[in-house]
């Protein structure tokens, strides 16, 4: 093997590890923005459980007394 080819199977290498590299940067990106999404409505369900917890209890004070 040339050191042409050499250097070309090197550059073309290169160049796949880039394409590579950019790919998982956009996955990341999508994955993090997933799991912000999942982070907001596991929060709204945390409030909303919550704001039901305390209307229970609100409820129960007033039968107790």
């Amino acid at each position: 093997m040339t050191d042409s080819e050499k250097l070309d199977l090197i550059l073309e290498k290169t160049g796949n590890l880039e394409t590579e590299i950019k790919d998982l940067k956009r996955q990341q990106m999508k994955n993090t923005a997933e799991l912000k999404a999942m982070d907001s409505m596991i929060l709204d369900e945390v409030e909303r459980v919550h704001e039901v917890m305390l209307k229970r209890t609100d409820e129960l004070q007033k039968r107790i007394g």
